[in-house]
């Protein structure tokens, strides 16, 4: 991230700068940040998630949004673009058109060298201000491998780990599941490096 202004912006100044703005950017205590733009990879898993959720979630109450739908966390203030968000009825918005959603339910990240670390601490400390949010998944694009974080209580989140195509997510806030195959759909796996464990220790 880029902080691109040296004085204080107000939040209607963001708004309004949002507005007309081609780009994206996060606002956070008075400053704007532009945000990397991503890969080809990048957009596909995006795309796939989003397309996999609409499906997956067609017939039941809550809804699926991409990358345009801005959040904004009351409890600290930052403003940003999550790739993949879900919301569920009486969700509540903020802005004359709807640009904030304040409560999702499930975020997802595709991880990106430039912001992978950002999403694992910073980001996730600011998401986990969300009294909504009770699933945040990330998306590795170099290789396979998803980590679900599901909210156990206030102060504490319960991580599984995913790397072979024929598993899936269980989104237990949403009843649905999120199939690796569909995130991964059209990527090139031939040039992604599997992912390496240790070999497992013999019992003694």
């Amino acid at each position: 991230m880029e902080m691109l202004q040296p004085r204080f912006i107000s939040e209607e100044e963001y708004d309004q700068m949002e507005e007309v703005s081609v780009e994206k950017h996060e606002y956070f205590n008075g400053e704007i940040y532009a945000m990397a733009g991503g890969s080809n990879r990048h957009a596909v898993i995006g795309t796939n998630a989003v397309a996999a959720l609409h499906a997956a979630l067609k017939g039941k109450p809550c809804r699926v949004v991409g990358s345009d739908q801005r959040v904004k966390i009351e409890a600290s203030g930052l403003q940003t673009y999550p790739d993949v968000a879900v919301y569920c009825p009486d969700a509540r918005f903020a802005g004359q058109r709807n640009q904030m959603l304040l409560d999702p339910v499930v975020i997802i990240e595709v991880l990106s060298p430039r912001t992978e670390k950002y999403d694992r601490g910073g980001k996730f400390n600011h998401y986990k201000q969300l009294p909504s949010l009770r699933d945040y998944v990330l998306v590795t694009q170099s290789y396979i491998l998803v980590e679900h974080f599901h909210r156990h209580d206030a102060e504490s989140w319960l991580l599984k780990t995913y790397n072979e195509l024929d598993h899936k997510v269980r989104l237990e806030s949403v009843e649905c599941e999120l199939a690796l195959s569909d995130l991964y759909d059209g990527i090139e796996l031939s040039n992604i490096l599997p992912l390496q464990f240790p070999p497992a220790e013999e019992d003694e």
